[in-house]
């Protein structure tokens, strides 16, 4: 997998108004739907799968949601970042009873099933550094919010290849 094949341009959301993270979700869902990169299925599978396994990162500094869903939802492998206009409560991945503001999400829909445990050890890796998120959060555009993305989670895949 390269960078290249999943992190595009216009799968970019710079300022996502929502006011709960099932609007913000539902609103990233139908963009990878309109693209073409997912099934019909696909929202209510990742909602559902939030709603199980909740994807919000408890790290330290700048917060992240990383959701996702099985690959039988998928037609194309993407990755969907959203930069919300104001931080949503997600609960916390390994601790659900936890609470978290994210203003950040990265939704991934990957059609191969045996590269989604290798996808999340790459994103969250690339994640913990919060210079990355805080480059993503005072990023003034779409493009630039793309550029620090595909050098971070790029460098990420790189290292895990040749690893």
């Amino acid at each position: 997998m390269v960078i290249e094949d999943v992190l595009k341009e216009d799968c970019i959301i710079e300022n996502l108004k929502a006011s709960t993270k099932e609007e913000a979700l539902s609103a990233m869902c139908q963009v990878l739907l309109s693209k073409g990169y997912v099934k019909d299925s696909f929202s209510a599978a990742i909602l559902e799968r939030e709603r199980l396994y909740p994807s919000g990162l408890p790290m330290e500094g700048h917060k992240i949601a990383i959701p996702h869903c099985d690959s039988e939802h998928v037609n194309k492998s993407v990755i969907l970042f959203a930069r919300l206009e104001k931080p949503l409560e997600f609960s916390s991945m390994g601790e659900p009873d936890q609470k978290i503001p994210v203003q950040l999400i990265s939704m991934f829909a990957l059609a191969e099933k045996k590269q989604i445990g290798t996808m999340l050890e790459v994103l969250i890796t690339a994640y913990s550094n919060n210079a990355v998120l805080d480059a993503v959060l005072k990023a003034p555009s779409g493009k630039e919010i793309h550029s620090v993305l595909y050098n971070a989670i790029g460098a990420q895949l790189k290292d895990k290849e040749a690893g």
